[in-house]
């Protein structure tokens, strides 16, 4: 009889949003690769094929963080050149994200020539 009394509530979940690892790893290599003023052939080569890797991944394991920053690293040294901007883009990406400076500069020493 008191059910009659009490008012209804409605719960309403705030949608969270569902990026894609694939969507999200080329929308950054591109801004990466455009950071520096221009977007050359070797680096719409890596983009392309790491578009692809990644792709093929499901899930946001540490391992897969660790691959999108990997995949960062070696779109910044496609042409050969480590541009300030770059550097910089790639360290607030790992910061957002929570991953530590030493992580950072080992996934960077894999690609530095």
């Amino acid at each position: 009889m008191f059910n009659f009394f009490k008012k209804e509530q409605k719960v309403t979940k705030t949608p969270t949003p569902n990026f894609e690892i694939e969507l999200t790893a080329s929308v950054l290599a591109y801004e990466l690769a455009r950071s520096d003023g221009k977007i050359t052939k070797d680096e719409l080569s890596v983009l392309m094929s790491e578009i692809e890797n990644i792709a093929n991944k499901v899930g946001k394991s540490k391992e897969e963080i660790f691959d999108l920053i990997r995949f960062m690293w070696k779109m910044a040294y496609a042409d050969n050149k480590l541009d300030v901007d770059e550097e910089r883009l790639i360290r607030r990406m790992a910061d957002l994200i929570n991953i530590k400076d030493m992580d950072i500069l080992k996934l960077k020493d894999l690609f530095r020539t």
